[in-house]
């Protein structure tokens, strides 16, 4: 291990304490996208405390920030996500995903302050707000035009280099109009929009046997009316799509529209197609970094698991990043195996005293994988 190697490994280990009460802090009050104000503000008052501003509002977004060091060579990005789902909290660890950037992005600024690091907070990557998909916005915002590579950790069940899944993904809610009436007395006078948003469901889940094993679709009914004695003449179904590639998303967005358009035909209502979220692009892991990578996990006594395809990708916005730049994430472990993420189990493992110490484990890892992929020459 080289000198700034070791400055960093050392100075992880002084701030371990602050990355673990980070990760705690954002675990315990979890908010979801776009509404991470006081995640923000934790990491902000971090990074204050070590002699870092950071700028908040990035890219339009009230929880979008960034931090930068440094005036020589390309630029590294870190990537920090800090929303969480809805009802059961940070089910994705992403609190440890926050707390991990930070204390790497202040490591290598620690260690090699004269290399040019930027830490992004990125907001909204889970879709479960309209207009999700944090990174997105940073990518049209010109954010990413002078980054060389990206980095970013996440929690799973087993800490490896995933390269499984990584699927693009859109999400869609397919809202149907009918027409109100008294179910009782005058059923015959309304257009049913809850039997479209069944028939739709339903054809949809017919659909899934001619789809490609990678392929998901799954959703919810977010809107079935408001009384049972009342023909809805509003309903809606809101979907994920996911598929291995963008173009083959595209051909399932079309045949899953295709369900929506036949229900709507047949129940007599209207039908408006809104998509709540931009596509994710499949993840693209640059095979140099994954290298750096497993070196590196290697060197911090991680041992993979047997069996490579037991932490997989779902699907990310980094996706999108990554087929901009070189990109890498990095697995953590947090929790058992077989804990998988979007669960209440994966939210106690995540802000737990393990999911903390995880994230000061993600910190190594990232800010030695940064420091390498640096002195490669990039």
């Amino acid at each position: 291990m080289g000198e700034r190697e070791a400055a960093v490994t050392g100075f992880i280990d002084a701030i371990a304490p602050g990355i673990e009460a980070l990760a705690a802090e954002i675990g315990e009050h979890p908010e979801i996208g776009y509404q991470e104000e006081r995640a923000v503000a934790a990491i902000s008052r971090m990074l204050a405390d070590a002699g870092h501003e950071a700028v908040v509002g990035v890219a339009g977004m009230p929880t979008g920030l960034r931090a930068e060091s440094g005036t020589s060579g390309p630029r590294i990005a870190i990537l920090a996500e800090y929303d969480a789902l809805p009802e059961i909290g940070h089910a994705c660890g992403h609190n440890v995903i926050g707390a991990a950037a930070v204390g790497a992005y202040l490591a290598v600024a620690h260690a090699d302050p004269d290399g040019r690091y930027l830490l992004l907070g990125c907001p909204a990557e889970e879709s479960s707000v309209n207009g999700a998909g944090g990174k997105i916005r940073l990518i049209e915002a010109a954010v990413f035009d002078d980054v060389a590579a990206a980095l970013m950790i996440h929690p799973y069940d087993a800490s490896t280099i995933v390269t499984e899944g990584a699927l693009a993904a859109r999400g869609v809610e397919f809202v149907f109009r009918g027409r109100g009436a008294h179910a009782a007395m005058s059923p015959h006078l309304g257009v049913n929009a809850l039997d479209a948003v069944v028939q739709c469901y339903t054809a949809i889940a017919q659909l899934r046997q001619q789809l490609r094993p990678e392929t998901r679709v799954h959703g919810i009914i977010s809107d079935g009316g408001a009384s049972p004695n009342v023909i809805p003449d509003r309903a809606a179904l809101r979907m994920r799509l996911r598929a291995p590639t963008l173009a083959e998303l595209e051909d399932t967005f079309e045949r899953v529209r295709g369900c929506a358009e036949g229900a709507a035909l047949a129940t007599g209502c209207s039908l408006e197609a809104d998509e709540f979220m931009p596509p994710y692009a499949e993840m693209r892991q640059d095979p140099a970094l994954s290298e750096i990578g497993r070196g590196v996990l290697a060197d911090l006594g991680v041992t993979p698991p047997t069996d490579p395809r037991s932490a997989v990708f779902g699907s990310s916005d980094f996706g999108n990043v990554s087929h901009r730049v070189p990109a890498l994430e990095i697995g953590i472990q947090v929790a058992d195996e077989g804990t998988k993420p979007h669960t209440v189990e994966f939210a106690r493992a995540a802000c737990s005293p393990r999911g903390a110490r995880a994230a000061v484990t993600g910190a190594r890892a990232i800010a030695l994988s940064a420091l390498r992929y640096r002195s490669q020459g990039v």
